[in-house]
């Protein structure tokens, strides 16, 4: 018996989704992978293909067109991608394009459902979550209603900076009048950065929110950019800058 006869040989599925994963091949030769993933199309090699949209291959307009193309092969696989799908949301970091897919399956109404259930698993505080909560964010900008945005409000105290500007902007789009008090402790409190409070002020300012009562509160720099009106909404000073 020889030294090697010991080695067991590798599965298709173990070597097309090493293969998949070569960042700096061409891509014929990663096209090759995922068409023996699909060709196997288990749980397993569903999870396998969506690794393929946690890095960037060689080359920025060959790396998006295979994972565009991706999207859309998944998309027409349909229900057998979800249980592999949701696991890949619920627990990586680079979420834009298994979000594409997941809502040309499931259709947008359901996705909303998934996402916002699957953003408050990850608590403000969470060092570990900031690329998935703002990835979760920017799509839900787009997916929620007006009514989801209280489930929002509490990533405005995020850790990150770039979460509580990615959550003002989320409510910015929602409009909800429950935001208003949030976004005014955002301008009052000063353990938010400058430019999140430039930018809740902003909110305020072109939803026409009145701040009547709070404005007293906001911060001395604000202050500096942004006066209030006679009937307590925003003007931004001449020369201020844009939020």
């Amino acid at each position: 018996m020889g030294l090697f006869d010991f080695i067991k040989p590798k599965s298709p599925l173990q070597k097309a989704s090493e293969q998949i994963r070569e960042a700096y091949a061409q891509p014929d030769y990663r096209r090759g992978a995922m068409d023996k993933l699909f060709e196997i199309g288990t749980d397993e090699a569903y999870a396998a293909l969506l690794q393929r949209f946690t890095y960037n291959a060689n080359g920025q307009i060959a790396d998006e067109s295979e994972k565009n193309d991706l999207v859309r092969e998944l998309s027409d696989v349909g229900d057998k991608v979800l249980p592999a799908l949701k696991g890949f949301v619920q627990r990586e970091q680079q979420l834009a394009y298994p979000i594409r897919v997941l809502v040309n399956i499931v259709g947008e109404e359901d996705a909303r459902a998934f996402l916002l259930e699957t953003l408050e698993r990850y608590e403000p505080m969470d060092h570990r979550s900031t690329k998935s909560k703002i990835s979760l964010l920017i799509a839900l900008a787009e997916l929620a209603t007006s009514d989801d945005a209280p489930r929002l409000i509490p990533y405005l105290d995020d850790h990150s900076d770039d979460v509580q500007a990615q959550a003002v902007m989320a409510l910015e789009q929602l409009a909800n009048p429950e935001a208003k008090d949030a976004l005014c402790r955002v301008c009052a409190d000063d353990a938010h950065a400058a430019r999140v409070q430039r930018q809740a002020a902003g909110v305020l300012l072109d939803l026409g929110w009145s701040v009547k009562d709070r404005y007293a509160g906001f911060s001395d720099e604000l202050k500096e950019e942004f006066m209030m009106g006679k009937k307590g909404t925003l003007i931004r000073k001449s020369g201020g800058r844009e939020a």
